[in-house]
């Protein structure tokens, strides 16, 4: 059942990851390099992982059993935080690179559907 509280922590919780991906990954991709956007990958994504899966900050009633199947609201929230922020900047967007993020996520969630 969700709550005020789960509305506005999920919320946050859905901000926070695009967020730290536009302000630190390039920095630090183009600081180091390959092994910059290995440390990002690690750094941002696990710990932007730990604050809302680990303390709770996002809700998901897909994981408590009241809805089945998984859920992969981190690359929801980073595809649409950073398409957004493309957008308000007037970045030119990449279509083919879109249509293959989709392809390569429905790829992923029917593969990940057929072993659970």
């Amino acid at each position: 059942m969700w709550t005020w509280q789960h509305v506005i922590t999920t919320i946050f919780g859905g901000i926070l990851f695009p967020l730290a991906i536009g302000l630190a990954w390039g920095k630090l991709a183009e600081e180091w390099k390959s092994a910059g956007g290995l440390l990002a990958g690690f750094f941002i994504v696990g710990t932007v992982w730990l604050v809302n899966h680990g303390i709770g900050l996002i809700f998901e009633p897909q994981m408590s059993g009241h809805l089945p199947g998984p859920w992969s609201d981190q690359a929801l929230t980073a595809f649409w935080g950073l398409f957004v922020a493309d957008l308000f900047a007037g970045k030119k967007i990449n279509w083919a690179a879109i249509l293959a993020g989709i392809l390569g996520g429905l790829l992923g969630g029917l593969l990940l559907y057929a072993t659970v």
